[in-house]
């Protein structure tokens, strides 16, 4: 697993402070805002989520570093170095306290989230039932008007069919009754005709005799 970026910072900042004390700069006007930087970087650290075993080291090497310049004695470093080791036996108790917590929680979440998920998925069945029951019902009311829209379309081509039938006899008729009629007027004209020709060679024979 990488260093986090407050870990990185710490290790870069504490190797600097180191160097100073190794080189004899420990008048130098920024230890005590580098140790207070130091010791702020080492708090962020514990509050991160991951459990990190460099921490002891960590805060030994402050200890020294407050040692070699004269910030604290050797009763407070060796008392210090007693209490880390409560602190460290502390902070493993609160951290196994901590997983037994998170496992619990990690639990609790998977039962709400199968819980959410079992009803989404039921109340997914549902609409989709819904949703179901409505095209039916849809699908059926298409299917009736479609079959009366048939039925509808059935009759006037029965009814086309009928005025077709019934035209073509009466055209038939009127076509019969055409040729009669005019084989009548053709028995008239003749008529006429053999009328005017009688009366013809009548007033021809007339006017002869006279």
């Amino acid at each position: 697993m990488g260093l986090s970026r407050q870990e990185v910072n710490l290790r870069r900042l504490l190797a600097k402070c180191e160097l100073l004390v190794k080189n004899n700069q420990k008048d130098d006007e920024r230890f005590p805002k580098y140790l207070n930087s130091l010791e702020d970087m080492i708090k962020e650290i514990k509050s991160l989520s991951a459990p990190n075993d460099n921490i002891p080291d960590y805060v030994k090497r402050i200890k020294s570093l407050k040692f070699q310049l004269g910030m604290i004695s050797d009763e407070e470093l060796a008392a210090g170095d007693v209490e880390k080791q409560k602190l460290n036996s502390r902070e493993e108790l609160l951290e196994i306290r901590k997983r037994n917590i998170g496992k619990s929680d990690a639990s609790g979440d998977l039962d709400q989230m199968i819980n959410f998920h079992q009803n989404m998925q039921e109340k997914i069945a549902e609409e989709m039932l819904e949703l179901t029951t409505s095209l039916k019902e849809h699908s059926a009311l298409a299917n009736k008007i479609i079959k009366k829209d048939n039925e509808i379309i059935g009759r006037s081509a029965q009814l086309t069919d009928q005025n077709f039938s019934k035209l073509k006899v009466e055209s038939e008729k009127l076509t019969e009754h055409s040729k009669r009629a005019w084989k009548c007027w053709m028995w008239i004209l003749l008529l006429i005709v053999m009328v005017v020709f009688i009366n013809m060679v009548l007033f021809m024979k007339v006017m002869k005799k006279k």
